[in-house]
């Protein structure tokens, strides 16, 4: 599914596709504010943006319309490209106008994935 197409009030992306772990994930939880003016244009422009950054495994988005709440975990190889893309200078304008226009709140959580598991019917 494209992000941004919507069934009801959920948005979302597939599962990403992840090498053997070990490998970091970066994940921001937002409250959104009630503006939507330009948030999934940008949010489109970032996916594009990350996948060109060195040590970018994947991303997977989800968002609830109703709630004004969403969740995104982009993967990465090493510590060091999460703290890159952070840096990034058009990622950081989209980080500016998010606490500016968008966002009422957010949290970051980097880990290391030690282990995954997968199912598909």
């Amino acid at each position: 599914m494209k992000s941004g197409q919507a069934f009801a009030t959920i948005a979302a992306v597939v599962i990403a596709t992840t090498p053997e772990p070990p490998y970091y994930v970066a994940v921001i939880t937002v409250e959104r504010g009630q503006s939507d003016d330009g948030y999934f244009e940008m949010a489109d422009a970032m996916h594009q943006l990350a996948k060109a950054q060195p040590g970018f495994l994947g991303l997977e988005w989800v968002y609830d319309a109703a709630q004004r709440v969403g969740i995104t975990s982009s993967y990465w190889t090493d510590a060091d490209a999460i703290v890159a893309w952070k840096q990034q200078a058009d990622h950081l304008v989209a980080q500016r106008l998010g606490q500016q226009r968008w966002y009422r709140a957010y949290t970051v959580r980097v880990a290391r994935v030690e282990r995954d598991y997968h199912w598909a019917s």
